[in-house]
């Protein structure tokens, strides 16, 4: 079982001048697992989010005279699922499910948002060559963070893993979308992408390029994505930065999708390119950011910086604007954990700039047993 209390406060500087959002919540979680019959495991998991303090709105719901919070309140079920061993190097796992590939920049669960995103599918594993795993999932829907769901015709997700040695692995994979849309223009596309790991005493460097071509009903896709991420250990502290790079709008080419991803997980934790969820960002991003990160006292300390502009000329060029990223974390027990977490985003003041200035701050608590 898990509880999940979350504050969160969102001020967003735009035309509408809405009130601040203030929203807290409560998540509950109960998951069951059963025990073995043979081969078989099953597992489900309940969900709840209750509003203790509502003064939010989210699409679709809540209080329109306040900014948004993404955490509308009800109930689902959100996973439950068979897990089906096939000797010690295969398994199926079919039914609703949390699917994480890579570092969820494409494909993830939504994690930080209090409902969470899963998907309804079956999903091989094997590792059955060494150093390598495999593992092909076919998806049917998408459950949102929003508590609605999207249907698919299918969703085909191919990845592949191999650590080379001990410090390096590559991965590639192959993303198939296909919608229940039948338009030209609807998100139908293919994927197609690699991933390199590597570490070499206090250093490390993640590197991904992924391509995105037709398939299915959808035309003209044609765009990329690139991230570069260093870290360096230096004494206590963890110091990095990188890039990522995602294509707008070219010619005819569209906008590079990101597909089901953990968008808050990337550009800013303000959420200010949630668009790329939909390949709706028609003037691209280039985020170019630095990050620290410390252990003090037992408490976690992560401070991330963030200079976004655009990357094609459409209704915009030119630079959005900044972020500045806190987040201290503390595990008190085995089975308690807590966060404050700040997102302060200034937008620059060139005429047409489609982002605004926002401030959100977090408090979270969480325990399970």
């Amino acid at each position: 079982m898990q509880l999940q209390f979350s504050f969160e406060y969102s001020d967003f500087s735009d035309a509408a001048n809405l009130d601040a959002a203030k929203g807290l919540t409560l998540r509950t979680r109960l998951g069951y697992r059963t025990g073995k019959w043979g081969n078989v495991q099953g597992f489900v998991q309940f969900h709840n989010v209750s509003q203790l303090l509502d003064d939010y709105r989210w699409p679709d719901g809540g209080d329109s005279s306040y900014d948004v919070i993404a955490d509308p309140d009800g109930s689902r079920v959100h996973q439950g699922y068979l897990d089906i061993s096939f000797g010690k190097h295969s398994s199926v796992r079919a039914g609703r499910q949390e699917i994480i590939l890579d570092d969820a920049r494409l494909i993830g669960n939504v994690g930080w948002r209090q409902n969470g995103q899963s998907f309804d599918g079956i999903t091989y594993s094997c590792t059955g060559i060494t150093n390598n795993t495999f593992k092909i999932s076919w998806i049917t829907r998408v459950n949102t963070i929003f508590l609605t769901h999207v249907n698919l015709d299918k969703l085909i997700l191919i990845h592949d893993n191999y650590r080379v040695s001990e410090n390096v692995s590559f991965g590639g994979f192959g993303y198939l979308l296909d919608t229940e849309s039948e338009a030209p223009e609807s998100r139908d596309s293919a994927t197609f992408g690699a991933r390199l790991k590597a570490n070499q005493g206090h250093f490390s460097i993640d590197a991904t390029y992924a391509l995105q071509t037709d398939y299915a009903d959808g035309e003209n896709h044609g765009g990329d994505m690139m991230t570069v991420i260093g870290i360096a250990k230096v004494g206590k502290w963890q110091l990095g930065g990188g890039a990522n790079l995602i294509s707008g709008q070219h010619r005819n080419d569209r906008p590079f999708d990101t597909l089901f991803s953990t968008a808050h997980k990337w550009n800013g934790w303000a959420d200010q390119f949630l668009a790329t969820n939909g390949g709706n960002l028609i003037n691209g991003l280039r985020d170019l950011f630095v990050q620290a990160g410390t252990n003090f006292s037992g408490v976690k300390f992560l401070v991330v910086g963030h200079w976004f502009d655009t990357t094609d000329v459409n209704s915009y060029d030119g630079t959005y604007g900044s972020e500045l990223d806190f987040v201290f974390s503390k595990t008190f027990s085995k089975n308690l954990s807590g966060l404050v977490k700040f997102a302060f985003y200034n937008a620059d003041r060139a005429v047409d700039n489609p982002t605004t200035d926002e401030t959100v701050i977090w408090v979270r608590l969480n325990y399970h047993f």
